[in-house]
C-alpha cells in the first residue's frame, strides 16, 4: 500500500527531528488530524498544505522522507505531483474518492472515508520492519 523508492538523505533527517512528511489535504480537518496523527507516531509533518499544486512548488525547496496525498479530483497539478513523487523515488500514500483516484494502482491508495490512524499505519509499517533486526 505504500509507494516505496529510494530516496537520499533529507533535511528531516540531518535536524534529528525524525522522518519528514510533506502533508497535502485539502480538507482542513482531516489535515489537521492526519498532523496530530503523525506527530504521535514520531513523524515530522510539514503541513498541510491545501492542494497538489502547493505540494509540487514545496518539492523544489523540501526533501520529504514521505509524502501523504489527499486527492479530492483528477487534475493535472495532481498528475504531476505523482510524476515528481515517482521521479525523485519519494515514498507516498495517496488517498481520495474513485473519481480523482482512478489512474493510481490500488497498492498506494486508501479509498475515502479515510481514518488518520490508517494513513499512519501505511507509513510507519516499513518503518518498523527496517528497524528489526
Amino acid at each position: 500500500m505504500l509507494h516505496l523508492g529510494l530516496h537520499s538523505a533529507s533535511l528531516a533527517g540531518e535536524a534529528g527531528i525524525g522522518p519528514l512528511v510533506l502533508l497535502i489535504e485539502p480538507d482542513p480537518v482531516l489535515g489537521l488530524d492526519l498532523a496530530d496523527a503523525l506527530a504521535s507516531a514520531g513523524l515530522h509533518a510539514f503541513g498541510p498544505v491545501p492542494d497538489a499544486a502547493s505540494g509540487l512548488t514545496l518539492l523544489a525547496h523540501l526533501a520529504p522522507d514521505y509524502v501523504v496525498l489527499g486527492l479530492p479530483r483528477r487534475d493535472e497539478a495532481g498528475l504531476n505531483l505523482l510524476e515528481a513523487l515517482r521521479q525523485r523515488g519519494i515514498p507516498f500514500v495517496a488517498h481520495g474518492t474513485p473519481d480523482g483516484t482512478a489512474e493510481l494502482p490500488d497498492d498506494i491508495l486508501l479509498h475515502e472515508p479515510v481514518l488518520a490512524q490508517d494513513v499512519v499505519e501505511m507509513l510507519t509499517l516499513p518503518l518498523r520492519l527496517r528497524s528489526r533486526p
